[in-house]
């Protein structure tokens, strides 16, 4: 049984398993005669047929109907159903349970509303837990971390805090400094330069203006790297582009910076060392970065697009049937810097649980494979060929708890593949190739 995070964030539903992304569907719904037609295949034609495009139903999860929907009543719920579902069957394997990062926002009734959905579906839920919350757990970061996320509609930057247990204290949202506002703001900036200098408007053709939407992304990720980018769209009677700098871009998207700027000075206390974590999508605005980096002893890091739905999956829980799970808001810290490497953690591993046995990890090493071997050894027998004969390798060393791997199926710490080797902690899952057995870590005093 595998877990899969399932990022439920309006701007896109991002499913993870392994640390690895399986899908990344916008959140983006048309309301065809036929049903829904929801994700890629949406935001492929939402400007083509703008009057039947939802993009508020994960937002404004509710069974209220939306307004204008052809034929039969849709709710946003029955448009979170589709979109949840074809993303469910797309990457899901039998035996699989979700794990869901949801966003402060997402208030009681519609968190009951969105587990109703998920059973109807037949999806197995392991656990809820806060997004940034999720994206900062396994971050190695200062006691105090500030998680900023720009989604579609809104803005919200959460305050996390603690030493060896992360806990959401405050959130605080900007409720106008969403993408949708920012990317009009951009496509009319990249249409008038287009007009000024080839005289075509983008805008002023359905099928221009969704080519201009769909390489909007492309073009920001140029300004990372460069000081303009060379906008382009095809028509029937040519292509037509235009140079835009990247100060253009900061400068259309003024009012919305300043938001988020004010956000993160409302809550950084500038004589306390602070942590702030950029969600992917808050990242590859151009220059805010740079811009929110200004504030006094504060650390920037960018994360990477998976961070939420992949911190959830690694925090999976059993679940008892029946029981809905509880929204998780605190979580042990697990220290892992960028690229999967894990550093100190704040409760070294002193015993490697299987089957209700403890077994001590000491400076001699304890190997798990399969089969019988030499030295202290846990012995697979029945493994099946996911595990290797001298599969990987525990042991403590200077007051730290490492795994090795050495095998051809791979060693997995709380889900994430094991490069090499990666420290253990109190509270890990160590799973023993694939589909693999897995095992519980604890510290004994």
């Amino acid at each position: 049984m595998a877990a899969i995070g399932i990022e439920a964030v309006d701007a896109a539903v991002i499913a993870v398993r392994e640390g690895e992304r399986l899908a990344a569907s916008p959140g983006i719904a048309l309301l065809a005669p036929s049903g829904p037609v929801v994700g890629e295949a949406a935001a492929a034609a939402a400007r083509l047929q703008p009057v039947i495009a939802a993009d508020r139903f994960w937002t404004d999860l509710s069974q209220d109907a939306i307004a204008g929907a052809a034929g039969r009543p849709v709710s946003h719920a029955d448009l979170v159903h589709a979109h949840l579902g074809a993303l469910w069957r797309s990457v899901a394997a039998p035996g699989d349970e979700a794990v869901f990062a949801v966003p402060a926002t997402l208030r009681p009734h519609q968190l009951g509303l969105l587990l109703g959905i998920a059973r109807s579906l037949a999806i197995p839920v392991a656990g809820v837990v806060d997004a940034a919350l999720a994206a900062c757990a396994g971050l190695d970061a200062r006691p105090l971390v500030l998680h900023l996320d720009v989604q579609m509609h809104q803005a919200l930057l959460t305050e996390l805090a603690g030493h060896s247990v992360l806990r959401r204290r405050r959130v605080e949202i900007a409720p106008r400094a969403g993408l949708k506002s920012m990317y009009a703001a951009w496509a009319q900036l990249v249409s008038e330069a287009m007009v000024r200098r080839t005289r075509f408007d983008p805008l002023h053709h359905a099928a221009s203006e969704q080519q201009l939407y769909d390489r909007l992304p492309a073009w920001l990720d140029a300004l990372a790297a460069g000081e303009s980018v060379d906008a382009a769209v095809d028509s029937g009677s040519g292509s037509y582009s235009a140079t835009v700098g990247r100060e253009q871009f900061t400068l259309a998207a003024e009012a919305w910076y300043a938001q988020l700027d004010d956000l993160v000075r409302g809550l950084h206390r500038a004589d306390e060392p602070t942590t702030l974590a950029l969600s992917a999508r808050a990242s590859r605005l151009p220059a805010l970065a740079d811009r929110l980096a200004a504030a006094g002893r504060l650390e920037v890091v960018r994360l990477p697009d998976v961070a939420a739905a992949a911190g959830a999956a690694a925090r999976a829980t059993d679940v008892g049937p029946g029981d809905p799970p509880a929204l998780a808001t605190a979580l042990p810290r697990v220290h892992v810097v960028p690229g999967g490497e894990r550093r100190r953690v704040a409760s070294p591993a002193t015993h490697v649980i299987q089957d209700g046995r403890a077994h001590a990890i000491s400076e001699r090493g304890l190997v798990i494979g399969q089969g019988p071997g030499e030295g202290r050894r846990i012995a697979l027998s029945g493994a099946g060929e996911g595990v290797s004969r001298l599969h990987c390798t525990l042991e403590r060393a200077g007051g730290r708890t490492r795994v090795r791997d050495h095998s051809r199926y791979g060693t997995f710490v709380n889900g994430e593949r094991v490069q090499g080797e990666a420290e253990l902690g109190a509270g890990d899952r160590l799973r023993v190739g694939s589909p693999g057995v897995v095992f519980e870590l604890v510290a004994v005093d």
